[in-house]
């Protein structure tokens, strides 16, 4: 499609198509900022828990600590808190919510794809009767119902009919897919957790928790 054929389609979707408009933008721009940061967080996880378990198992706990603070990723703190906090059954509450807090994150702005997903169709129809009522106002005008007199409206109506279906399923595709993406990636987070946790229990990996010294 020409950029001409493209800028006469917006015009003949009519108002509506602009919240529509805005709406895909708001979408490609979530989609892409949670996408980069979910497969940042998934990297820096994945690299800090091989290089923890490595050096715990070496019974270098403090080099462990080390290398969960100089990750600098929030999504990492659940090792600190399994290496320097509490132990037994404490320090797995603790860790079980740093891992809630850290799936949280990974959440934050997705429920803005669900959302638009669906309203999209909402505005769509909206524009849908804004078109009809625009086509019947023609016809009452010029006392005609010719197809030119009505041409404008119904293309305004099949335009933002159009325009809202297409942003709504895109949205709640994407919403769906980076659901399913948290999901499966927080269980994997959660065998991770376990697998330290289960180590430091057992004693596999060091007699105690690393105790964290404090300025005075």
């Amino acid at each position: 499609m020409t950029g001409s054929a493209l800028a006469r389609l917006i015009e003949n979707g009519g108002v509506t198509l602009y919240p529509l408009l805005l709406c895909s933008i708001v979408s490609v721009a979530v989609a892409i900022e949670r996408a980069w940061t979910i497969a940042r967080a998934t990297r820096a996880r994945a690299r800090v828990h091989e290089l923890v378990l490595r050096a715990a198992a070496r019974g270098n706990l403090s080099e462990a600590l080390a290398i969960v603070r100089m990750s600098g990723s929030r999504y990492t703190t659940v090792y600190e808190s399994a290496l320097t906090h509490g132990e037994g059954e404490n320090r797995a509450q603790l860790a079980e919510r740093r891992d809630v807090a850290s799936v949280r994150e990974l959440r934050r702005y997705v429920w803005l794809l669900g959302t638009i997903g669906s309203l999209a169709p909402f505005i769509g129809l909206f524009g849908t009767v804004v078109g009809i009522i625009r086509a019947f106002d023609n016809m009452a005008a010029t006392g005609s119902g010719g197809f030119a007199v009505v041409a404008a409206g119904i293309s305004e109506a099949l335009v933002a009919t159009a325009g809202g279906l297409v942003v709504g399923v895109v949205s709640i595709f994407a919403y769906n897919a980076f659901m399913v993406r948290i999901a499966n990636t927080a269980a994997a987070w959660r065998e991770w957790t376990d697998e330290l946790l289960t180590a430091l229990i057992d004693g596999k990996i060091g007699e105690e928790p690393v105790r964290v010294a404090r300025s005075h």
